[in-house]
């Protein structure tokens, strides 16, 4: 007895019933776990459903405009700014695991995702014909130890 088979409290007209679908299977002689193309589309459905009004296609780093590239030493973050806003009234805030855009004429503030944890202070910030691009070095994994004083 091979997979799922070998239990047999395990029916597929349950898991069927669970799932509010048929299970999709490929080609004869495949096997479930063969072809699992389908999860992601059940998973958006799913997301849909627990979510309405929210494309959950879309993430965080598209919806907020961002585009995000990763080099060995920093993460750099540009973001494609409106012609009606006024540049000089933005803010970036930089935390290790966010980015936080504000001053802009909605009122409302966009939040990037870091990919990676970052050192905040290290941020550098330029603006040029409405691209607003930001380089912050990624912490390091080897960091040194800093001993912590025993009081006595």
């Amino acid at each position: 007895m091979s997979g799922f088979n070998r239990h047999p409290w395990l029916k597929w007209e349950h898991v069927e019933k669970f799932l509010g679908q048929k299970l999709p299977f490929g080609e004869k002689g495949q096997t479930f776990l063969d072809n699992m193309t389908w999860v992601e589309g059940y998973v958006q459905d799913m997301l849909k459903k627990a979510m309405p009004g929210m494309d959950a296609s879309v993430s965080s780093q598209e919806a907020s405009g961002a585009e995000i590239f990763e080099t060995h030493e920093h993460v750099i973050i540009k973001v494609k700014i409106a012609k009606g806003e006024d540049p000089r009234a933005l803010r970036v805030f930089v935390k290790s695991n966010q980015l936080k855009l504000s001053g802009f004429q909605s009122g409302k503030s966009k939040i990037v995702k870091m990919p990676t944890l970052v050192l905040p202070r290290t941020a550098r910030v330029s603006y040029k014909q409405r691209l607003l691009q930001i380089k912050v070095r990624k912490r390091g994994l080897n960091e040194n130890y800093v001993e912590a004083y025993i009081r006595y």
